[in-house]
């Protein structure tokens, strides 16, 4: 190779260009859903395929192993498109299905079977509802240049809230909850009318499997922002069952299961927590799903707390599970994260934009219908003269200029001479003519709306109202409230321990330190706090160890529970709270530690001392004795201020510590 032909690269901006080619095509092309249609581009040209071979929701099944063929051949090389489709067409994961599927396409337990054995075709909602006005589709060349692909489809609905979406790309994710598509109607409507209050009512996330969202700050943090951490539940119904030869007992049936959650799962869960001591109360768990629908039946021990049990299979077990939503969707190339309120508002600055194509296209095709009605009509006065022209005519195009030559344009010309004799011979002039007039009423229809922006915002309400009534359903998921707070009680008592109460009816829990073991009692005694259930409580015992567990937690200390060693072994329990002193660098710093504050502060995993902390001292005073001074200082309560968890203290001196 001669010098002339070599060219120096950095193999660092080689490989930065190239990962980011790699990434860009990641995000854009395969895992994040478009902002438009709400479409991943598999999806899309999956439905693209189906359209194509002409498999509308009246004809036949066709075999799902010739639509991924299909689609992988002229449009998606990249992969296998099996499993796209039948995501499309499960009820558990969509609010409105894409695709009708027929055959063993799996359950909320259950893989499908292979390709080979199943069919598909498309439903009425993707037919009429996301493949419509195909002639104005945003096209570009397939990978091969052999076909024009849709970059998004001309959706009538916001569908990427309605049906929500799930991917990860390179260095992000997203994760698009469901929501009810009468309810986004709705709430597409309030947006409009600058109604934020009712928007934000019926942006609440509705999941096709019917489990209860709770509404808590969360929730609303997900609808303010797109980012929140939703909180489900599965719907719980007591009743009593014949447990035995002739025992009754409490029972339990869950239904309506949390987003990819399920009966099989849950059992497991349970089977676990009961063997490790977390659940005490549970006797049987019986898996009653059929076709009729999903139920989990769990059977509870003779005479226990029907309250605590729900709490305890609610707390180990995803029963009770949380949905981080992240609304991260393309605009165009671009990823960005967006509310509910800010997709609604670009959706509809874009549906605008599409919609004045279609107008403009139909206003054409309307235009030239109407040119060609108004020439067969003027061709019934001439008919006599018309046939004898094309029988003088030695071709088509000779007898097209004859025709010209009698008033008529090129396009009625062709219309004229594209019919047969009979045809021309047996036209209604009164069809004919209240076919003409149908379509001048259109065309000025068409060219008001295209001049109005308001009435093109009516139109495109008035459209998802249509489309919510006829496709849509009514909300799934049940809004409730937060469960019940729990009370939390520390007495002080004995010795070496510390008795602390707890539960929905609350409780001592008992510190056995010698054995490690936690226990709980029936008694009550004195004040209490009340803490979210899914805080953890902190144990302080006289023997100087700090203990972190969860609110309901019951069994060995070991198993679980955080455990930091204090300096003095004699550790009170004051009113107020404790001093804790510690080392960051080469500071010293103090800080006060309200019991209330200890008890929540590791609640949403946050550290109640700033980060490379190391502890020195927790208790109700501390002595600190430093170089030039004669007498140690002590630091109390009452000398240092409180400062923000996981912040630093106040700062006790900048000299060398020499003694504790």
């Amino acid at each position: 190779m001669s010098k002339e032909n070599t060219v120096s690269v950095s193999v660092v901006d080689e490989m930065k260009q190239a990962y980011g080619d790699y990434a860009l095509a990641v995000i854009v092309g395969r895992a994040i859903p478009d902002l438009y249609d709400g479409m991943k581009p598999v999806q899309r040209r999956i439905l693209t395929a189906m359209k194509w071979l002409g498999l509308r929701p009246d004809a036949r099944f066709m075999k799902s192993a010739r639509v991924e063929g299909e689609t992988m051949g002229k449009l998606h090389p990249q992969g296998g498109a099996y499993g796209a489709l039948v995501n499309m067409s499960q009820w558990w994961t969509n609010n409105s299905i894409y695709v009708d599927g027929h055959g063993n396409f799996g359950s909320p337990t259950d893989g499908p079977a292979a390709a080979r054995y199943t069919e598909a075709r498309l439903t009425e909602y993707s037919f009429n509802v996301m493949l419509a006005a195909a002639d104005t589709w945003e096209t570009r060349d397939s990978y091969d240049g052999s076909f024009q692909e849709p970059i998004r489809f001309n959706a009538i609905v916001p569908n990427v809230l309605i049906n929500g979406g799930e991917g990860i790309a390179v260095g992000m994710s997203t994760r698009i909850p469901t929501h009810n598509l009468r309810g986004v109607a709705k709430a597409l409507r309030c947006w409009q009318q600058d109604d934020v209050r009712g928007a934000a009512k019926h942006l609440i996330p509705d999941f096709p499997t019917g489990c209860e969202v709770v509404k808590d700050e969360n929730l609303l943090e997900y609808v303010k922002t797109g980012k929140g951490s939703i909180r489900m539940r599965a719907v719980c119904e007591r009743s009593e069952v014949e447990y035995g030869k002739r025992a009754k007992r409490d029972a339990f049936t869950f239904t309506n299961f949390p987003l990819h959650s399920n009966t099989e799962q849950v059992g497991e869960q349970i089977k676990d927590a009961v063997g490790k001591g977390k659940i005490t109360t549970v006797a049987d768990v019986r898996d009653e799903t059929d076709r009729t629908g999903i139920r989990l039946i769990v059977i509870l021990k003779a005479n226990v707390n029907v309250d605590q049990a729900e709490a305890e299979l609610y707390r180990y077990t995803s029963l009770d599970t949380k949905f981080s939503a992240s609304n991260l969707v393309i605009d165009g190339i671009r990823p960005v994260d967006l509310s509910p309120y800010e997709i609604l508002d670009r959706w509809m600055v874009w549906r605008d934009g599409r919609l004045i194509a279609e107008f403009k296209a139909e206003l054409t095709s309307r235009r030239e219908r109407l040119e060609v009605i108004k020439g067969l009509i003027g061709a019934l006065d001439q008919i006599d003269d018309i046939i004898y022209a094309i029988r003088q005519s030695k071709d088509k195009a000779m007898a097209r200029t004859k025709i010209k030559k009698m008033g008529f344009s090129e396009v009625q010309a062709n219309a004229i001479l594209d019919m047969r004799l009979s045809q021309l011979t047996k036209l209604d002039a009164t069809t004919l003519k209240a076919e003409a007039k149908e379509l001048q009423a259109r065309i000025k229809e068409l060219i008001k709306l295209n001049s109005s922006e308001s009435l093109r915002q009516e139109f495109i309400l008035e459209q998802i109202d249509e489309v919510a009534t006829r496709y849509g359903n009514a909300r799934r998921s049940k809004v409730i409230d937060p469960p019940k707070e729990m009370t939390v009680q520390v007495i002080k008592q004995g010795r070496t321990n510390i008795k602390v109460a707890a539960g929905p009816k609350p409780r001592f829990v008992f510190v056995d330190e010698e054995n490690g073991i936690l226990t709980q009692q029936r008694k009550l005694e004195r004040s209490s706090w009340v803490v979210p259930s899914d805080d953890k409580m902190v144990f302080v015992c006289d023997n100087g160890m700090f203990y972190k567990v969860g609110a309901r937690h019951k069994g060995p200390l070991s198993d679980g529970p955080t455990k930091v060693l204090f300096k003095q072994k004699t550790s009170s329990l004051p009113e107020t709270g404790l001093i804790a002193v510690y080392k960051l660098g080469e500071a010293v710093y103090a800080n006060v530690m309200p019991w209330e504050a200890l008890t929540k502060c590791t609640s949403r995993g946050k550290s109640y001392l700033p980060s490379g902390a190391e502890l020195i001292h927790l208790g109700g005073t501390y002595t600190l004795k430093m170089t030039g001074r004669r007498k140690d200082k002590v630091i109390g309560i009452n000398t240092v201020k409180a400062r923000p968890l996981g912040g630093k203290g106040t700062k006790l001196t900048a000299l060398e510590l020499t003694h504790v």
